[in-house]
């Protein structure tokens, strides 16, 4: 834990900021003198530390005398030295030897046999199969658990034994500390090394127990605190790293790790910065991934680099981190050139670096070199796991190939892989987002005959896939198989049934789901409530959707940009343009920042109603408030532009947007058209006409209308025949997916 209060913490330089701060350790830690301060011990949290601190101030508390049992009866004593006598005449050391007599011990024959068996030479082998011949359940006698405590310190020699011994022990269906006072009591008679403590800390890392053996006087190995270290939360890690006798780099690793794992960064830095001993490459890769998990790549990077200067021998933990936060970044050209820079340092290339920029390619939708690195990781032989697989498939799946992603995941079928519930749930999701519902089933129904349990994610995505195809009911009945199965709906699976009922305008019911979702104290979040507003105001209510948005802030729910977009929208889409331009201002006010989709549907509303100057003041607003200009951005200028007969400025945004490398829409491709055609600009209006017939699009039928008839009366017959051809079998395509 963290220094309690600030009159401690003025005692000692402090490393970190404000009161979460770590007590800086200056030179090793050792146990306190008598003069030690009394005020802070009376400060302890836990009772069982204010004696049993690693600086306790008190004197080694004695270990206690081993009394023996006493047999029961003659037959007893009896019956312990004939098991002790086969034992030791035994012509195989190794195994027990024939013992007829077995039905007739019980853990007290033991207990009063194993002193008489200390000095066999081999006694550790036998140890363990001895003890099994006693049940330990439904409770184990207290005489097996002393049997066990006293063959750990026989077996101490043998730390495999050892520890197999005090796992089994530690296994008993009865509290640890039963055991651990045991193992204290018979230490002083079977044992007194303290190796067999640094076992039992190995086996229960407790700082209890730590704490506690200190008490005794007894300092144990670096490893055995580590291992305590390691299994603490971060606070009580800090105190015990504080109180640590004896530091290793593998200690300042732990702590590093649980600092950056807890997202404090800055005391992680400090720490690393003033560590006593040198940073080894573990140290190095916990910094590079810590800050490269918090996006900051720089520093990252900067440690990277200092960590090769050392000369420390590298290995692609580090690496993989920044190559991982280059390719969520989507920069994958970047992450290659990390990659390059691990070949060149002589660090070999493994199954986590292959699948790291796999996933990367697959995000950007270049499934070409994915593909091309998941075949270059197989030639240099190294496996491809579920993960690998997984992560093809994902990117199949966003990439719309489903066909090539059940391929995939056959091949991993035959390959005898792990198929989990994480590799079917992404192509189950797959198929539901592109509305396949009977393949969707089809791989639902293969998982489970393969003994894949379904989880939560996997039904959700059953149930957003039926929802959206408006099977509300079979959405339902799949909710009430998962609440059978016993998993507990959660927050996307309501809001997957809300937003299929918005979705078929059956706005009461999905208002009911959400009354349902409070009632399972589930909280409804901003996805929900932005769903209920949208389907709101498209349907023109907008007084309940005002009612609705209040009701989300009443509640500490922050609206997000997409819920203002949702509402903007709503204005827009019901003409009411000067609504949708109060809300900008009013979010402007509040500095809630809007973005680009934001100022395109205020902008869009005002072309529509070809009021130019307000379409120029707000893209003027839009570029003070430094919102960049998206590609349908140009195509509502220029739409607009051109409706209003401004070929000027219709032309300026063309030419701009061409230069940013965004492309014309069909609408805008014909509304610049049409303009250039009423302005006699015959020769660049077929250009254009040209140019979006060969990037695939097709204008609208007014513009062909314009082309057949000029090349009818310009006598070009077969120019007429393939324009009416287009124009028709562009009809029947949309009159077709019309229908479908």
């Amino acid at each position: 834990m963290l220094l309690r209060r600030a009159s401690a913490a003025a005692q000692r330089s402090s490393w970190l900021s404000h009161t979460r701060a770590i007590p800086r350790h200056v030179g090793p830690v050792r146990p306190c003198s008598s003069t030690s301060s009394p005020h802070r011990r009376s400060r302890r949290r836990t009772p069982q530390f204010e004696d049993g601190a690693l600086t306790s101030t008190a004197a080694p508390r004695p270990f206690p005398d081993y009394s023996p049992p006493r047999p029961e009866s003659p037959a007893d004593d009896a019956l312990a030295r004939r098991l002790s006598a086969a034992l030791l005449a035994s012509p195989s050391p190794g195994s027990l030897p024939p013992l007829p007599f077995i039905p007739l011990l019980r853990p007290l024959h033991l207990l009063l046999a194993l002193p008489l068996l200390a000095s066999h030479p081999n006694i550790t082998s036998v140890l363990l199969p001895l003890l099994l011949l006693f049940p330990s359940r439904p409770h184990p006698h207290p005489h097996l658990i002393q049997c066990f405590a006293i063959a750990a310190h026989l077996a101490v020699r043998d730390p495999g034994t050892a520890c197999a011994i005090l796992v089994r022990a530690l296994r008993f269906p009865s509290p640890h500390r039963h055991f651990v006072e045991q193992f204290i009591f018979t230490y002083k008679a079977f044992s007194s090394d303290p190796a067999s403590f640094d076992l039992l800390l190995l086996c229960l890392p407790s700082a209890t127990l730590l704490h506690r053996l200190r008490q005794y006087g007894l300092s144990p190995s670096p490893e055995s605190c580590n291992a305590v270290l390691s299994r603490l939360p971060l606070d009580e890690a800090i105190e015990l790293f504080q109180e640590l006798p004896d530091k290793n780099v593998r200690s300042y690793n732990i702590l590093l790790k649980a600092l950056c794992s807890a997202g404090r960064l800055k005391d992680a830095r400090q720490l690393f910065d003033e560590m006593l001993l040198p940073p080894d490459v573990v140290t190095y890769g916990t910094m590079v991934h810590g800050y490269c998990a918090h996006g900051e790549l720089e520093v990252a990077v900067k440690l990277l680099d200092e960590m090769v200067a050392k000369g420390l021998e590298s290995n692609a933990t580090a690496y993989t981190s920044i190559i991982a936060l280059l390719c969520n970044k989507g920069q994958v050209s970047d992450a290659l050139r990390v990659v390059e820079d691990m070949v060149m340092h002589g660090v070999a290339l493994d199954g986590v670096v292959f699948t790291t920029v796999m996933s990367g390619f697959c995000s950007k939708g270049d499934l070409v070199a994915a593909r091309r690195w998941f075949e270059e990781m197989q030639n240099r032989g190294l496996a491809a796991d579920g993960v690998t697989y997984t992560t093809l498939i994902n990117g199949l799946c966003r990439a719309g190939e489903l066909k090539e992603a059940d391929r995939v995941l056959r091949e991993m079928v035959d390959k005898g892989l792990d198929v989990d519930v994480v590799t079917y749930t992404v192509l189950i999701d797959g198929y539901c987002k592109r509305g396949d519902m009977v393949e969707a089933f089809r791989v639902h129904n293969e998982m489970v005959q393969r003994r894949v349990a379904p989880n939560l994610v996997t039904y959700t995505a059953l149930s957003d896939g039926l929802c959206k195809q408006g099977d509300v009911h079979g959405a339902n009945e799949l909710l009430h198989e998962m609440c059978n199965k016993g998993l507990e709906l959660n927050v996307y699976t309501y809001n997957s049934l809300i937003n299929g009922m918005c979705k078929f305008g059956n706005m009461e019911q999905a208002m009911r789901i959400m009354t349902d979702m409070e009632a399972a104290g589930l909280k409804p979040d901003v996805y929900t409530y932005t769903t209920l507003i949208d389907t709101l105001c498209k349907s023109g209510e907008f007084d309940r959707a005002h009612s609705l948005l209040q009701d989300m802030l009443d509640k500490g729910i922050k609206p997000s940009i997409a819920t203002y977009n949702v509402l903007m929208n709503g204005f827009c889409m019901s003409g009411r343009v000067e609504g949708g331009k109060k809300l900008l201002e009013w979010m402007l006010e509040k500095n809630v920042r809007p973005n680009v989709v934001t100022y395109n549907s205020l902008m869009k509303q005002y072309c529509i109603d070809k009021n130019m100057k307000s379409t120029t003041e707000i893209y003027k607003g839009m570029h003070s408030q430094e919102v960049a200009p998206n590609e349908n951005t140009y195509n509502i200028l220029i739409k607009g532009h051109c409706k209003a007969r401004n070929m000027k400025e219709a032309l300026y945004f063309h030419n701009e947007m061409i230069e940013k490398g965004f492309k014309l829409s069909a609408s805008a491709y014909s509304a610049l058209i049409r303009l250039l055609n009423k302005k006699k600009k015959f020769d660049e209006a077929r250009g254009l006409f040209d140019e979006m017939r060969k990037d695939g699009l097709t204008a609208e039928p007014d513009v062909y209308g314009f082309y057949i008839d000029h090349n009818f009366n310009e006598d070009n017959l077969e120019s007429t025949d393939a324009f009416c051809d287009e124009l028709v079998e562009e009809s029947h395509v949309k009159s077709k997916a019309g229908t479908s």
